[in-house]
C-alpha cells in the first residue's frame, strides 16, 4: 500500500533537483559532485583555517575535534541546507557528504566505540540516516561520541556537550555559523 502511495505521489509531483531541475532526484549525481567539501580541518570557532589542529584554545576541553563539512560560502551548499529544511530527503545526501568528508580529511577509525549523537530535533533525521549508513548506533554514553549539528558554534551546543558522557567528542557540523564572522573576509 506504501508503494502504490509513494508511485502516486511522484507521478503527480516527480522529485526534481534543486539544483539543475532533472528529474528522479533531489540532488542529481552531477550536482552533488558540484558541492564543495572543505579541503582542510579547521576549528568553526575561528575565521582563519588552523594547520595541523583538530580545534582552537575557544573550544571546551571536552571536544576533541571540529570537523566542518561544507564551504558555507558555497551557494549550492546553502541551497541544499535550506530546502533540507522542507524536503527531509536531503539527508540521506549530507550523510553521503559527511562519510565522504570523514574518510577524505580523518584517519579516525569509526568503530563500536563511536556513537552517535544529534544536537537537536532539527538533526535527528540526518543523525538517524547517517547512523543507517555507517551502522554506528545513537546514544549518549560512549567512549567516543560524533556530535551532529547543522552549524556550529551555536550557544546551545555547549548545554547539550556537558550532558554527554564520553571520553571524547568530535563536532561534526556542516558549516560554521558565519554571523559572528560577517566583518571579517576570509574563511
Amino acid at each position: 500500500m506504501k508503494n502504490m502511495y509513494n508511485y502516486i505521489l511522484n507521478l503527480l509531483f516527480p522529485k526534481k533537483c534543486i539544483n539543475c531541475g532533472r528529474e528522479n532526484s533531489f540532488l542529481c549525481e552531477d550536482c552533488l559532485s558540484l558541492v564543495e567539501i572543505n579541503e582542510m580541518t579547521y576549528c568553526a570557532c575561528t575565521n582563519n583555517p588552523l594547520k595541523n589542529k583538530l580545534k582552537c584554545e575557544k573550544c571546551p576541553q571536552s571536544i576533541s575535534a571540529v570537523f566542518t563539512v561544507l564551504n558555507e560560502r558555497q551557494k549550492l551548499s546553502q541551497k541544499l541546507l535550506k530546502k533540507s529544511k522542507i524536503i527531509p530527503e536531503l539527508n540521506v545526501y549530507f550523510s553521503y557528504l559527511i562519510i565522504s568528508y570523514l574518510n577524505k580529511i580523518t584517519t579516525i577509525n569509526l568503530d563500536d566505540s563511536f556513537s552517535l549523537f544529534p544536537q537537536n530535533k532539527s538533526v535527528k533525521d540526518l543523525t538517524e540516516k547517517l547512523s543507517k549508513f555507517t551502522k554506528i548506533k545513537i546514544a549518549d554514553k560512549s567512549k567516543n561520541i560524533l556530535l551532529i549539528t547543522k552549524k556550529y558554534p551555536s550557544e546551545d551546543i555547549f548545554e547539550t556537550i556537558k550532558l554527554l558522557k564520553a571520553d571524547n567528542i568530535y563536532i561534526v557540523t556542516l558549516f560554521r555559523e558565519i554571523k559572528k564572522y560577517q566583518n571579517e573576509n576570509q574563511i
